[in-house]
């Protein structure tokens, strides 16, 4: 699974599609349910689990990372601005495969545009599967965010949860996420999801 795209966007209201995604993401498959409607009024009304915090920064509000496990099958990943649910962004995968094939789905955010100078802020964030022991940002300076990863529960199976700020100052520099990489314990690259971002 794969979905790429280079706009920018504030959404304003409950998001199925993140504004920036990779391979492996968590992309909500409305077009092949059979139900559409419900599945939107399931991801509007059933509840929400905290899964991660992105802290306030640079003038940014504070983000939560919510993870919602729905009656309809999905399991969907929220990026949640404080006190606003309903300005969520993120989408949905199948409960039976959550991570949709891969050690890592994640999922990026953007507000402002349309050139990365102009971005007021930059978040992504994730799920990994327990075997993954790092997860890392490659930005277009050879440089690396790491990310920090915690426990969460999606129904009865555990994975690891985590979101990211990127710093605006390196925004406005150029300075892009170009890749997202897992790391088992020993160091070696697991997967790879690139960003779309030229580099």
């Amino acid at each position: 699974m794969k979905r790429i795209t280079r706009r920018w966007a504030v959404l304003g209201a409950i998001a199925i599609l993140a504004c920036i995604t990779t391979g492996g993401v968590i992309a909500a498959q409305f077009r092949t349910f059979d139900n559409p409607d419900r599945l939107a009024n399931a991801i509007d009304k059933e509840p929400l689990v905290l899964a991660a915090d992105i802290p306030a920064a640079g003038g940014a509000e504070r983000h939560s990372v919510f993870v919602q496990k729905t009656s309809t099958g999905h399991v969907c990943l929220w990026d949640v601005p404080s006190g606003q649910p309903r300005l969520r962004q993120g989408g949905c995968n199948s409960a039976e495969d959550p991570l949709a094939g891969r050690p890592i789905s994640v999922s990026f955010a953007y507000d402002g545009g349309p050139s990365i100078a102009s971005v007021r802020d930059a978040r992504l964030v994730g799920l990994a599967a327990t075997n993954v022991a790092a997860v890392e940002v490659i930005m277009n300076d050879g440089t690396r965010r790491t990310m920090r990863l915690k426990n969460a529960r999606v129904g009865g199976d555990g994975y690891l949860a985590f979101g990211y700020r990127f710093k605006v100052g390196d925004l406005r520099r150029g300075i892009e996420p170009i890749a997202v990489v897992a790391l088992d314990e020993s160091g070696a690259e697991i997967d790879r999801q690139t960003t779309g971002f030229n580099g």
